[in-house]
């Protein structure tokens, strides 16, 4: 595993050890998620002691291929922007879905504090991993997006054994470079030609913290950070490469 990420990751680790996720805000986003579902089901996953909710869309064509799918920033798992459309798109696509709720803070709290919670969405990841398992499918693909691309690296990193076989990592931001180095499985890098500062801002960081690795792309798309209106361009690009 690389020096680099190893002493970055026990820092971060120590600085943070006191933080904990705000379990109150994802009940509120558990209510309005289950009351509104219209497509998938609602599968309780646990983390130690702490349940956490995904949901579970069924892929349209006989399949045991799974695809993780993780939010941004403080919201849930059928967020409109990016997320729902993905996590639809992809079961058209040969992919049962598991989006999973991530954890999250206070409205108003820095991105930067998210960092705190890194550990905490590993354990979610690799719960929602082991249930994939339990079902006798396979976890083939790792989508994320915004902070949860942060999240997705920081796992791929600390986690070498892990099953995915690619990535697809939209809006991703300076915060997935210091991992960026120990991954190995193609990734492709997706951003929109007006996304964010921090997406736009890292672009040659992200290229050159992967120069190791040959399946790293990068694609730039019409669209901004949530890619409003530009949902078919999105799905599209990413179902393209995964072709």
């Amino acid at each position: 595993m690389n020096k680099l990420f190893l002493l970055f990751a026990l820092i971060t680790n120590i600085a943070f050890a006191q933080t904990v996720p705000d379990y109150a805000k994802e009940a509120r986003w558990a209510s309005f998620v289950e009351d509104g579902l219209m497509d998938g089901d609602v599968v309780w996953l646990k983390n130690a002691d702490r349940e956490f909710l995904t949901i579970l869309t069924e892929s349209e064509s006989d399949s045991s291929k799974v695809a993780i799918v993780m939010h941004g920033l403080g919201v849930h798992p059928d967020w409109t922007g990016v997320i729902q459309p993905l996590r639809l798109s992809l079961t058209e696509q040969g992919y049962h879905t598991l989006s999973i709720q991530l954890p999250v803070l206070a409205n108003g709290v820095d991105g930067k504090e998210y960092d705190a919670l890194n550990e905490d969405s590993d354990k979610r990841i690799q719960a929602a991993v082991d249930y994939i398992k339990s079902t006798g499918k396979s976890t083939n693909l790792l989508v994320a997006h915004s902070k949860g691309t942060t999240m997705a690296t920081h796992y791929l990193a600390s986690h070498l054994k892990h099953p995915f076989k690619k990535f697809v990592a939209v809006g991703m931001n300076g915060g997935s470079i210091p991992y960026l180095s120990a991954i190995t499985i193609p990734i492709l890098d997706l951003y929109g030609t007006e996304d964010i500062d921090p997406v736009l801002t890292t672009v040659k960081q992200r290229k050159a913290a992967s120069i190791h690795n040959t399946k790293y792309s990068q694609k730039q798309i019409k669209g901004d950070h949530f890619f409003n209106d530009q949902n078919e361009l999105l799905t599209q690009t990413v179902g393209d490469w995964l072709k």
